[in-house]
Order: C-alpha cells, then structure tokens, then sequence
C-alpha cells in the first residue's frame, strides 16, 4: 500500500399499496404539483442548453474533439444555496463497464468521457477499487456493506421470475441514512436484488422513491425484459404504492430518461429539510443495444452524439458491438453533467459527494474490455471485479482533490464510508450482521491515513444451495492482501482470457450477447490454484502457488479464508428448488404484461408476515395512486 496518493493528477475539476407501513405523505395541493412540474421542467430545460458556459471549460483536443475541462467554478453553485448540515450523495453506478474505460487513463476510450475524466481529476481517482463479478452480489453488497457471501448472494443472478432475493432482515444504507440522520434517498435505474414480493422493493427497504427495473437487463427503448420481450420491465413506487409506469416518455433512451428523472427529484427535493442520497443506477453500458422496433435495429442513433464523436467512435474504436459500447458511454457521460449542473442550478454543489464506479467488469461478449487485465465479467480474475471508480467533492480537502488513492477499497466499503462522511458514523450493526466493509472516509482525505483493508475476499462459492461446491476441489475463490492473490479458478474458459481493444470477435455483429458473462459460464475447463504478485504482475501471467518460496503467503492467505468460512451462517438464498414460479407470469399477465411482485411476504425468504396478498395476487387498490411522484 505504498504510495497511496502516488502518481497525482492535475486539477480538472395502476398501484398496489404497502400495508402496515406508517403513511407519513403530506396532502399537497395541486398547486404544488404544478409547481414541481414546472420547476422540474425548467431544470431540465436550463441543464441541457445552457449550463456548460458556467462551470465548464469546452477546449479543443488534439483529435479535434471537445473535451471538458471542470474548473473551480464546479464548486460555485448557480443560486444561493440552501445548505443543510449533512452532506448530498450522488452515486453513479454503471452496468458492465469494463476496467480501463474512463478517459483519465490512455486507452481507445480516452475521448469519449470528458466529463467523467475532469471530475474524476478534480476529485480522487480509486485505483485499486474492486466490485463484484456479476450484477446482483455487487449491488447487493453495495447496500448493506457485507460480502455476498455473507448475504447468501454469492452466487446467481436475479431472473424475471426468481423466487429469491436479500432477505429482508438485511439493513440497508437508506434505511440508516434516514433514521440516523434524516436522509430522503431517491433510486433510479436497475435493481436486480428481488422482486418477487413487495417487501423487497427499493421503496419498502429505506428508498422514498423508485423508478427502473427489476432485472438484470433490459431494452433501453421499449423497456421490455430481452428475455422474455412479450413483458415490459419497469415500474414507479414511493413509500405507499407501486404502480406499473406507463407514462408517455417510457419509450425514452434509459440513459436520458435517468437524467431526467434525476433532475426532476433534485429540483424537487427540500435541500433545507433534508439531505439527499441518490442511487442512480443507470443502465449503461450493459447490452442489448439494440431494440425491437425496427428503428433502433442497427442500436444507438448518430443523431444522439455530436457529429464529431460519432466519426471519433467510428474510426478509433475497433468492433461494431465495442463502438456501440462507446456511444453508450459517451452519452452517459454527458446525462452525468446534466446531473451535477442540476445539482450546481440548486445550490447544492458544495455539499455534494459524487461517486461513480461500475458494478462489474466488462463483458467481453458486450464490447466490454478490461484494459490488460486478465478474465472478463463473470470471473474472479482481475478483470471480472476491478473496475473504474473515482469520488469527487469540493469537501475533499484540496491535499486530496487531483490524487490517486491507491488503497484496496471493495464495493461493500462505500456503506461504512459514506456514513462517515454523512456524520451518520454511530451505526451498530445487529448481532449476526456484521458489516464486511471497512471506512475508508479518512484514508481518502489524508495521505497521512493508512488504508483500512488488509485483506478483500473476491467471492467464494460456499454454502450455495443445490451446487456441491467444494472451495478446494471444484469452486471458485480469491482472497488478496496488499500484493498478493490467491485464486483457484477454472483456465480454458472464455472469461479466464486477456481481450485487446483491438481484437473483434467472429460474432460481433450481434449487439445483444443473450448470456452476458454469467458465473455458470466460468465453471469450465481445467480447475487451477493460482498464486500471483499482484504488485510486479497485476495482468495475472505468471503462477507463483508451486513456488515453495511463498509458502507462507499462501498459509496466511488460506487461514483468512478458514476464518471467512466460519463467519458464514446463511446458504445462499438461491435454491433451485424456488427458482421459479409460473404464478408470475399469470399476475403479469393481469396488470398489463408488466414484470411485478406476485408472491405473497408470508411465504418470503424473511419469514415475516403482511397484508400484501395471497399468493400469486397482490393486493390491487385502485385509489393508491402516487400522484406527489417527482419523477411526473
């Protein structure tokens, strides 16, 4: 961990209702309405055409490119803020973005993300952050700061009709956001941990407001589930009701629908009564990029990028389905400022923390590649978790702001971090629920703080029902320290490969890769142990484990696994026995072919019971209808 601060940058810059649940909505006026209408639409309007001459500087690249330059101006908001003690979160979470794809490092991306890059150079750059494999462990970490292993979700993906998900004993960052320090928290964007009853919905789980989707991948026009396209995949709820969101601008590009649905609650949020915490989840850069209508057949529109970074994409970027990738990217880029000048339009920039970081490594069958790392999504190599990420803050200390932490930080670290840096420390887990994630606040402020991490369990396929995973003869695992990593994977599998920016696969003329890197898929091959030095070999090329030289690396290493092992108490929630269940399908069917909880939460994996329904029909009231929703 030498050198944490090594290498410093330059300064740039119709409704189901929860039953039992307390109502605390206030009865607003149409009025009201209106004016959250208008205002919300004033922002969107002012962000989109106007903001960039205030806080950003647009100069010319050596490729002729614009690129974006954040200036201390970032931090000098549009009107005369109202501030409140506690500081704002916005976390930005890409889907499936590969290591390696901000600009802030030279790659074939460089130019595509001039904003993400200034802000990540005027706040601190996480060079050794580290996600989870696939979609539904690492957001599931993300929120209650635990390993997947130790939430019983170390192993699968969320499907459509999943009869699993986090137990709802788990607490959420939300939830003790707002009971210790009385945030209001907004999700926006893909879910992906559970579904299947309404107790597991983001807004019965500390969230006061939803809109997104449920599964771990969706249509980015039309909203239907790739999967099984005949269901549309996308839903409002607020801390009352959930609805099936049918409103005229569902058809709306995801990543521009995000954007403005993140502008609307920020327009709308009372920064004087209570501090935000957002998590917008977008869905960028996952595939499929393509979409049903005809229309969008051959993926993203020219006309949705400047002229100049379409022909930019075209000619430097090599592989139909990695160009579609960049588009997506470059025009997350871009939702993202609009965001943060939003933020800047209501005063708020100087209380704000921005966070952004990808919930896994790039899929290589998806246009995703890791830099020079080894694996791809799905794996336990480098390449499957160690994503880009960056915070930025005018709250950093300005001995912070412009430097490169190089501290091994995990996704299920940023839970104990940000309340930290809320003021809302004094969170004491329940007994049995230990947080696995460590603070990282000071470390991240002073270069005089040690990073907190001595060791970052990757995963390990233990405890998993239905699967007689043996973590020493035939299951995945990896633990690291601050240099070394010991791995038992299988080799001679696609996800166990290296893949250049340069190389084009034989199938990419599809922009939709169906599978998408899952785990299963990494389970093939030759089970290997390995032993690497990740500090003179962090691409993952040479095996050390038969070197009887480092015999005690891997000692110590195999007695923290032992001592991980003994922690878990949970078999992880998937079960193939519940896995499915065609009573979904016939509630879909009755609310419009829209993907919804339909089971009851007496029969949940809590073991709690509620008034939300018999099994397969939740409750329907008509006259819960969220008409306060900020997101229209």
């Amino acid at each position: 961990l030498e050198q944490k601060y090594s290498n410093k940058i330059e300064d740039g810059p119709d409704a189901y209702q929860y039953e039992g649940k307390s109502n605390d909505r206030e009865n607003k006026s149409w009025f009201n309405h209106i004016s959250y209408a208008l205002v919300a639409g004033f922002l969107i309007l002012f962000a989109t055409l106007s903001i960039s001459s205030k806080s950003f500087k647009n100069i010319k690249s050596s490729n002729g490119l614009a690129t974006t330059t954040v200036s201390d101006e970032i931090t000098t908001d549009v009107i005369t803020p109202s501030i409140n003690s506690k500081p704002n979160f916005i976390f930005i979470l890409a889907d499936d973005l590969g290591y390696n794809s901000v600009g802030y490092n030279a790659h074939d991306l460089t130019a595509v993300t001039p904003f993400l890059t200034s802000l990540a150079k005027g706040g601190v750059v996480l060079s050794n952050y580290y996600a989870q494999e696939v979609c539904t462990p690492s957001r599931a970490s993300l929120l209650t700061g635990r390993y997947p292993v130790s939430l019983g979700m170390q192993y699968e993906e969320i499907l459509s009709d999943s009869m699993w998900g986090l137990n709802t004993s788990e607490t959420l960052l939300p939830e003790v956001l707002r009971d210790m320090s009385a945030y209001k928290s907004y999700a926006i964007g893909k879910w992906n941990i559970g579904h299947y009853t309404p107790e597991m919905l983001p807004t019965a789980r500390g969230f006061d407001h939803f809109i997104g989707y449920m599964n771990g991948e969706n249509y980015y026009w039309s909203k239907k589930y790739p999967l099984e396209p005949q269901y549309t995949d996308f839903m409002y709820a607020d801390s009352d009701c959930y609805s099936a969101y049918n409103s005229s601008d569902l058809g709306t590009y995801s990543t521009f629908l995000y954007r403005d649905k993140a502008v609307q609650a920020i327009a709308a949020h009372d920064f004087s009564a209570n501090p935000l915490f957002m998590y917008l989840a977008v869905q960028a850069v996952h595939d499929p990029f393509d979409d049903l209508a005809d229309e969008f057949s051959n993926g993203i529109p020219a006309s949705y990028l400047e002229a100049s970074m379409y022909s930019h994409i075209l000619s430097t970027v090599k592989g139909r389905s990695r160009q579609q990738y960049a588009m997506a990217l470059n025009l997350l880029d871009s939702s993202v400022q609009t965001v943060v000048e939003a933020l800047a339009a209501k005063g708020q920039m100087q209380n704000t923390y921005v966070i952004f970081a990808s919930d896994n490594g790039g899929c290589y069958q998806a246009g995703g590649r890791n830099g020079d790392l080894r694996g791809s999504k799905g794996s336990l190599f480098e390449g499957g978790l160690k994503v880009d990420s960056f915070i930025y803050s005018a709250l950093l200390p300005d001995s912070a702001r412009g430097s490169v932490y190089s501290g091994i930080m995990h996704v299920s670290d940023w839970f104990p971090t940000i309340l930290e840096l809320s003021g809302s420390s004094g969170f004491v887990p329940a007994e049995g629920f230990l947080l696995d994630g460590v603070s990282h606040a000071s470390a991240l402020q002073s270069s005089k703080s040690p990073c907190p991490r001595q060791y970052l369990l990757y995963n390990m396929y233990y405890k998993v029902n239905d699967e007689s995973f043996d973590i020493y003869s035939n299951a995945p695992v990896a633990i690291r320290d601050s240099r070394y990593k010991l791995l038992h994977a299988y080799t001679n599998n696609t996800q166990a490969e290296w893949y250049s920016v340069s190389e084009v696969l034989d199938d990419d003329a599809s922009l939709f890769s169906v599978t998408s890197c899952p785990q299963f898929q990494t389970l093939t091959g030759e089970y290997t142990k390995f032993l690497f030095d990740l500090q003179e070999d962090p691409n993952e090329t040479n095996n050390l484990y038969l070197d009887k030289n480092y015999d005690a690396v891997k000692a110590n290493l195999y007695l923290q696994l032992e001592q991980l092992q003994l922690r878990v108490k949970l078999d992880s929630a998937q079960s193939s026995a519940i896995a499915s269940s065609s009573k979904a399908h016939d509630q879909w069917r009755k609310v419009g072919n829209y993907i919804m909880p339909w089971y009851s939460s007496e029969q949940s994996v809590s073991g709690q019971s509620s008034s939300f329904g018999t099994e397969g029909v939740p409750g329907y009231p008509g006259h819960c209808i969220p008409m306060d929703s900020v997101f229209g």
